[in-house]
């Protein structure tokens, strides 16, 4: 493959007409910057996550709940957010996550419910309300 040299962007040479094509690494970089994103409460602003905080558990990202109330809510599971505070006495009942015991999660700037804080020994993660969220 030819490189091209215009400015200080090098570019992949086109094959079939031997033109400048798209910037050598430009689509990575945006997906390195679009991971590292915040995510924020949708009630204040205020940040709480990031895109690359995103895990899977049980082979999914998001994961549909109800409580006993029968409300329903999708999460999202994160490894950290700095912008959640844990509160209330750590819990089993009723828990989502077979093993773990929660507390709930709330922003640190406006305290409005996120979603809840999930731990079993030494792991832990948090489980956040996918509509409190904004990206």
């Amino acid at each position: 493959m030819e490189m091209v040299n215009s400015s200080t962007y090098y570019f992949r040479a086109d094959s079939t007409s031997g033109r400048p094509g798209r910037p050598i690494g430009k689509e990575e970089e945006e997906e390195e910057t679009r991971a590292n994103e915040a995510i924020y409460c949708r009630a204040c602003g205020g940040a709480v996550t990031a895109r690359d905080q995103k895990i899977a558990l049980h082979g999914s990202h998001t994961h549909t709940f109800f409580n006993p109330a029968g409300i329903v809510f999708e999460l999202g599971c994160f490894s950290a957010a700095p912008g959640c505070r844990s509160a209330g006495e750590p819990s089993s009942e009723f828990t989502w996550f077979a093993g773990y015991v929660w507390r709930f999660a709330l922003c640190r700037q406006c305290s409005s419910h996120l979603g809840w804080f999930f731990e079993m020994g030494d792991y832990s993660f948090y489980g956040l309300i996918l509509a409190n969220l904004k990206e």
